[in-house]
């Protein structure tokens, strides 16, 4: 019996390996110092907190899943801002203010749900704090959608083949990216939501857009074994959000293996030569990048 439990257990851990399924013990994402003596505006924090060192910091910000923090020190000759200069009347008006209001003089360590843009427009100068991103640098496009707590994405409007799409999203000069995995209720909703408001604004509107969902018949293992950029199966996930008659496989439509989202949040398969919009995802810089992302541009501070 027991004999027969470890041989099912032997398969099926076999069969996970071969579908690429990401991994529990995966690096913890890291976050990466890009602006010194400066904070993120923290209006829409996720959350604002006091904890005893950054790692402590980083960490809480990967449990509410955070994408990017800024933290105070605490150094001795950093426990002042510096750049603060309030007149008597600043300073009456700022004891109005609520502790949540002010969130720099009371929590060394702010939480947000999505990083600066290239602009950096959102910055306070304050030499108690610098700010971290665990995007690193932002990239030179003007472009970019943040969907909060998940990621960064950029969209194509001017349709395309699936191969080429990917092609933009895995060779941009830009960024390091490919087309966006959507295998959560969450990624599909914001992306297909995306879609909807873009329709409400422009003519014609956009109703399928790729993405990073494929079946290949010379990787996939299965019926059903749609894969992502990173050639993890869909099998690998518990959510699913077909169209109804899709996926269409075998058969007239065996040609119909790659995948696209609608503004309704469904998936629906399609032939891989039809041109269409597509959606990429910006990938986080590898750790060995750790060194290499402060930024010293424009409206960056010269000495804390």
């Amino acid at each position: 019996m027991w004999g027969l439990l470890l041989l099912i257990h032997l398969i099926h851990s076999t069969e996970l390996h071969a579908l690429r399924c990401p991994t529990e013990n995966a690096a913890p994402l890291q976050f990466h110092l890009v602006r010194q003596c400066q904070r993120a505006a923290a209006d829409e924090a996720l959350s604002l907190e006091s904890t005893a060192t950054l790692a402590d910091c980083m960490k809480l910000a990967r449990q509410q899943r955070g994408l990017a923090l800024n933290y105070a020190p605490g150094d001795q000759e950093r426990r002042r801002n510096r750049f603060a200069q309030h007149s008597r009347r600043e300073k009456d008006a700022r004891r109005r203010l609520s502790v949540f209001e002010q969130p720099g003089e009371f929590f060394n360590c702010h939480i947000l749900q999505c990083p600066q843009n290239t602009s950096f427009a959102g910055m306070v100068n304050d030499s108690r704090f610098d700010y971290y991103s665990l995007y690193g640098r932002p990239t030179a496009l003007h472009n970019i959608s943040c969907v909060p707590q998940v990621g960064l994405f950029v969209f194509y409007t001017q349709p395309s083949s699936y191969l080429n799409a990917t092609l933009t999203c895995t060779n941009a000069s830009e960024f390091s990216g490919s087309l966006a995995h959507v295998a959560s209720e969450e990624r599909t909703y914001a992306l297909s939501h995306w879609l909807l408001e873009y329709n409400r604004q422009s003519k014609p509107g956009i109703f399928l857009a790729y993405i990073g969902l494929l079946y290949n018949s010379s990787t996939s293992l299965q019926a059903l074994d749609f894969r992502n950029g990173q050639q993890e199966s869909l099998l690998c996930f518990l959510y699913r959000a077909w169209h109804v008659g899709h996926p269409r496989l075998g058969g007239i439509q065996a040609n119909a293996s790659c995948v696209a989202l609608t503004p309704s949040g469904t998936w629906q398969t399609l032939g891989c030569e039809h041109p269409l919009p597509f959606i990429c995802e910006i990938h986080r810089p590898p750790n060995s990048h750790l060194n290499k992302q402060l930024d010293t541009g424009a409206n960056a501070v010269d000495m804390c």
